[in-house]
């Protein structure tokens, strides 16, 4: 942000003091954020307002120390750049007629949510919803022995990234017009991998009972690829 100091934006432990960097986050949200300033008086609070153009949020920070301040990197609907103001409240004076809490802006910077994996992901995964054979690629996965730390790695950013995933109008996890045809469903990819955070939210999805139900080409349920890949929790989730 700029003001009276140089932009002492920190984030994850990398500083820069040039007007012109311009710090940056995925729309996932969650990154930690660290601002250096000069602590005026004592009871002051701090907010950040981050202003997009279709969603703006207002977050917390916190003091550590007696020169920085804390807060998370709140997720973003879309990738782009936003507004963030630094604001200060402080307690008013209520002898003297002043308001409870008085609020000022304190600086201002530019800010950049941008792409990153997950988000990539999560947008084509929402894209392919219906169409015959849109998840016959993602089956490639099938070949790669993927550890089990980097799929509970990606099962939770992942999960995020559809969490605020803007949807198209009247999505349906089948698509558009319901199938009763055998096909490949987000719920089929969710349970091949164990995606338990994953197939949470698509149970929450318009279309979710007959995703359920209905079999991929092989004649398997989500439920039984769940079992036969040996994901007993989410065999659970996927059967209740």
């Amino acid at each position: 942000m700029s003001g009276n100091l140089p932009v002492p934006w920190w984030k994850n432990g990398v500083t820069s003091h040039s007007k012109n960097w311009q710090i940056w986050c995925s729309p996932c949200g969650g990154d930690a954020l660290q601002y250096l300033m000069q602590l005026d008086e004592e009871g002051e609070e701090y907010f950040l307002l981050f202003s997009g153009s279709s969603q703006s949020h207002l977050t917390s920070a916190l003091w550590s120390g007696h020169d920085t301040l804390h807060t998370l990197c709140p997720a973003h609907d879309c990738c782009e750049a936003v507004q963030v103001t630094l604001c200060r409240a402080r307690p008013g004076r209520p002898p003297a007629g002043d308001p409870l809490v008085s609020v000022v802006a304190v600086s201002e910077q530019r800010f950049n949510f941008v792409q990153d994996l997950a988000f990539d992901m999560a947008q084509f995964l929402v894209s392919t919803a219906g169409r015959p054979d849109g998840l016959e690629g993602a089956l490639l996965l099938d070949e790669c022995q993927i550890p089990l730390e980097e799929c509970e790695r990606l099962d939770e950013s992942l999960s995020l990234a559809l969490r605020h995933l803007d949807l198209p109008d009247g999505w349906n996890l089948l698509g558009t017009h319901l199938r009763n045809k055998p096909q490949e469903t987000l719920v089929h990819f969710a349970a091949r991998r164990g995606l338990k955070r994953v197939a949470v939210w698509l149970l929450l999805q318009p279309g979710a009972p007959e995703a359920l139900r209905l079999t991929n080409r092989q004649g398997a349920t989500p439920a039984s690829v769940a079992q036969l890949r040996s994901h007993r929790d989410l065999h659970q989730l996927l059967t209740k």
